[in-house]
């Protein structure tokens, strides 16, 4: 036999819980007198399910949930209180279905909660804050990597463009040995497809084994190759040559801005990103729209 109290007890006592975490997630605070409230508002179903009639029964769980919201967190506007109701619903599946897989995995008596099984709340708490502690690291670094990250769009001499994802590299120092231009680092597999042919096979020679590697674009009567240079950049393994493009040209876009900016690609070889969110680094002077210069539309 189930005594009413316990059932209201135990009721109470999850709404409680979802009400403050649900508070906890939307930075707000939540007074005592409001969580008894809305606690006492929660129980109502569980008399219309005893006493009430079925219309009743259906209604009151329906406006209860929306009613404990609104008074728990005193909501002022719509979006606000649908904000809270989402949270506070999506908080109360994943309560469920962590308990059901609790009480699976310990071999918990019953299919519901009982009062001596309270302490799984605590439990649920520490796996609800685990998880959204890990979901706001990926939105944080999400937000981070949205404000400095860039679409870019490099043109070639043959036609042929690319479209990459570049990250401000604000240590990105590299500039073109013979013109001073500001130099962006782009992994080579992302373009290669948009090489020119010429610039392709130039970047199979063995110009990586000599020691001034320069003597490959002096000694080439390619127009594409002579327009290449070789920057010197410090790697892992110490002083490198890059091979470099020189781009009249690349159009640069962050939302709705879009700019353009005469970039030297330098090329490496390996990758700058372990899980692809960007292929290529920009110089801090690639971000600065070009002075007396209009947005590109």
């Amino acid at each position: 036999m189930v005594y009413l109290d316990i059932i209201l007890f135990i009721n109470g006592a999850m709404d409680a819980f979802l009400l403050v975490f649900t508070a906890h997630l939307l930075r707000k605070k939540i007074q005592v007198r409001n969580l008894l409230g809305a606690v006492l508002l929660g129980e109502l179903p569980i008399v219309f399910i005893i006493f009430g009639p079925s219309l009743v029964i259906a209604v009151s769980r329906i406006l209860i949930p929306v009613g404990m919201v609104a008074v728990a967190l005193k909501t002022k506007t719509i979006p606000d209180l649908a904000k809270g109701l989402l949270y506070f619903s999506l908080l109360a599946s994943l309560s469920a279905g962590i308990y059901y897989a609790l009480a699976g995995w310990l071999g918990l008596e019953g299919t519901g909660l009982a009062l001596k099984d309270l302490w799984v709340l605590p439990v649920i708490a520490l796996i609800l804050t685990a998880g959204c502690q890990v979901w706001e690291k990926i939105q944080k670094t999400t937000l981070f990597l949205d404000n400095v990250c860039y679409e870019v769009e490099l043109s070639f001499e043959n036609g042929r463009q690319a479209q990459i994802k570049a990250l401000l590299d604000t240590g990105n120092e590299l500039r073109d040995p013979l013109t001073g231009t500001p130099v962006m680092v782009v992994e080579e597999k992302a373009v290669a497809q948009a090489l020119p042919e010429e610039i392709q096979r130039f970047l199979l020679m063995p110009w990586r084994e000599s020691a001034n590697p320069w003597t490959y674009i002096w000694n080439s009567e390619d127009p594409c190759i002579q327009k290449m240079v070789f920057i010197s950049a410090r790697g892992i393994n110490g002083q490198t040559w890059l091979p470099g493009i020189r781009l009249g040209s690349v159009k640069i876009r962050q939302g709705e801005k879009v700019w353009e900016h005469a970039v030297t690609a330098a090329l490496v070889p390996h990758g700058l990103n372990s899980e692809g969110k960007f292929v290529a680094l920009l110089h801090p002077e690639h971000i600065q729209m070009p002075v007396g210069k209009e947005e590109i539309a």
